[in-house]
C-alpha cells in the first residue's frame, strides 16, 4: 500500500475513533406500556427529553413486568430517565437504582431522585396570585404519599398563604378534606384537592364546595369539568425538557415540576364570583365556558 494512502486511512481511524470516545453514554429512558391517552402523554415527555438529551436509548416494559434486570443488564446503561410510578418500583428493586431520575410521579423530597409532579409551594402562591388575588388563602389537603404541593423553606411568607394537610392514607386525606369544605373554609379561601381523589368522593365534595361557594383547585386536569375553579397541571414536553436538564447536569437530586400549565372553568368562576381579569385569561392553555 502507498505510503499515502496509509496516511489517509490512518488519519480517518484517528477521527473515527476520538468521534466515538468523546460521545456521551445514551441515557436509557424507560415507561411503561399504556394506552392512550397515556401513550401520547409519554410520547411527548419522551420529546421532551430527546431535546435536551441527543444520545437516548428506549426500553418499554409491558404491564406486568416485576423484574427489569435482565433487560436494563442487556442495555447496561450508565444513567436511567424512569417514567411513572410503576416503572420506577421496578427499577428500584435493580441493580440500576442509585443510576435512575425518576419522573411522571407525585414524590417527596426524600423520596426520590428526579422531577416530582408535585409543585413548590412558593411557585404555587406566585402564579396563584397573579392569577387570582381575591384568594387569600389555600389549604392544600394530599395523602402524604401522593402530594400536590411540597412547602417552601422555613421562614419564607408566602401570599396566598399555603396551608398543607397531610393524611396518613386515603381514609384521612378524605376526612381533613371534608372537614375544611363542610366547615373550616371561607369564601375567601381555595382548597387544593388531592389529585388522586377517588371520583365518588370528588363529587360529593363538589357539590359541597358548590353549595357553600368554596374555591376548589386540583392538579388534575378531569377535575376541571366537575366543579373545580383551576386546575394546574403538567406540561408533558416541558417535564421531559426537565428531565433532560437535570440527566445533563450529572446531579442526581430532587426538583419540583416547573413546566406547569392552567385551565379554568368560567362557569364556576362566575358562579363564585371570582373575577379573571380579560388580560389574564390568554395565561390559561384551557377555559372551559
Amino acid at each position: 500500500m502507498k505510503p499515502w494512502i496509509c496516511r489517509q486511512l490512518g488519519g480517518l481511524f484517528f477521527l473515527v475513533s476520538c468521534s466515538l470516545y468523546g460521545q456521551a453514554s445514551p441515557v436509557l429512558i424507560v415507561y411503561p406500556q399504556a394506552e392512550e391517552p397515556l401513550h401520547r402523554i409519554y410520547a411527548s415527555i419522551i420529546q421532551g427529553i430527546e431535546h435536551k438529551v441527543s444520545n437516548t436509548e428506549l426500553l418499554e416494559l409491558p404491564e406486568g413486568t416485576h423484574d427489569a434486570q435482565s433487560e436494563l443488564d442487556r442495555h447496561h446503561p450508565n444513567k436511567i430517565i424512569a417514567l411513572g410510578k410503576r416503572v420506577a418500583d421496578t427499577i428500584g428493586l435493580s441493580s440500576y437504582r442509585g443510576q435512575t431520575l425518576v419522573g411522571m410521579v407525585h414524590s417527596n423530597p426524600s423520596d426520590t431522585v428526579g422531577v416530582s409532579l408535585a409543585l413548590d409551594s412558593q411557585d404555587f402562591a406566585k402564579r396563584l396570585v397573579h392569577l387570582a388575588p381575591s384568594i387569600k388563602r389555600v389549604f392544600a389537603v394530599q395523602e402524604h404519599t401522593h402530594p400536590a404541593i411540597t412547602s417552601s423553606p422555613v421562614g419564607s411568607v408566602l401570599t396566598p398563604a399555603i396551608i398543607i394537610r397531610e393524611g396518613g392514607d386515603m381514609t384521612a386525606t378524605i376526612r381533613l378534606l371534608g372537614h375544611l369544605v363542610e366547615e373550616e373554609a371561607t369564601t375567601l379561601d381555595a382548597v387544593l384537592i388531592p389529585a388522586n381523589l377517588p371520583s365518588n368522593i370528588f363529587y360529593e365534595i363538589a357539590k359541597i364546595a358548590w353549595d357553600r361557594k368554596i374555591i376548589l383547585l386540583s392538579t388534575n386536569l378531569a377535575h376541571l369539568e366537575s366543579g373545580v375553579l383551576m386546575a394546574f397541571y403538567p406540561d408533558p414536553e416541558g417535564l421531559g425538557e426537565q428531565l433532560g436538564t437535570l440527566a445533563n447536569s450529572g446531579k442526581f437530586e430532587f426538583e419540583n415540576l416547573n413546566a406547569v400549565t392552567a385551565g379554568l372553568n368560567q362557569r364556576v368562576a362566575q358562579h363564585l364570583n371570582v373575577e379573571i381579569e380579560a388580560s389574564k385569561l390568554k395565561l390559561f392553555s384551557v377555559k372551559l365556558k
